[in-house]
């Protein structure tokens, strides 16, 4: 694997770790608040550790867009941009709904996973620094 993206080794092996802890972190709370389970210090201690998880995974993804030239550079960035757009864009809507239109609340982690699978679905789209 290269430096770049998608081949980079230690973005990927960043991401797969960072990811693992996101997900056994919302497993485990999921697990342990359906039955009083675990105390609450450890509830937070969890808690803690998918926030570090995903302030993990920007800053891997910080760190790969930094090692890539000034053109892939642009691309990734134009995208991570099209994301965030979409990601604040849905939660707004949904935010605005729970609230004045008495919809389901979603759990505000679902905005995490959100934002990945608003990136992978811009990427094929955004493919040069064009406007």
């Amino acid at each position: 694997m290269g430096d770049g993206w998608p081949s980079s080794r230690p973005y990927v092996i960043a991401s797969v770790a960072n990811w693992l802890a996101f997900l056994a972190a919302i497993f485990l709370l999921s697990w342990a608040t359906a039955g009083d389970r675990l105390p609450v210090g450890a509830l937070w201690a969890i808690a803690i550790v998918l926030a570090g998880s995903v302030a993990g995974q920007f800053y891997a993804a910080y760190r790969l867009i930094a090692r890539q030239d000034e053109y892939i550079r642009a691309i990734t960035v134009k995208r991570m941009i099209a994301a965030t757009g979409l990601t604040i864009t849905a939660a707004v809507f949904w935010g605005t709904a729970e609230q004045f239109l008495g919809v389901r609340n979603l759990p505000m982690w679902l905005v995490y996973p959100f934002f990945w699978g608003a990136f992978g679905m811009v990427t094929p789209l955004i493919r040069d620094t064009r406007p």
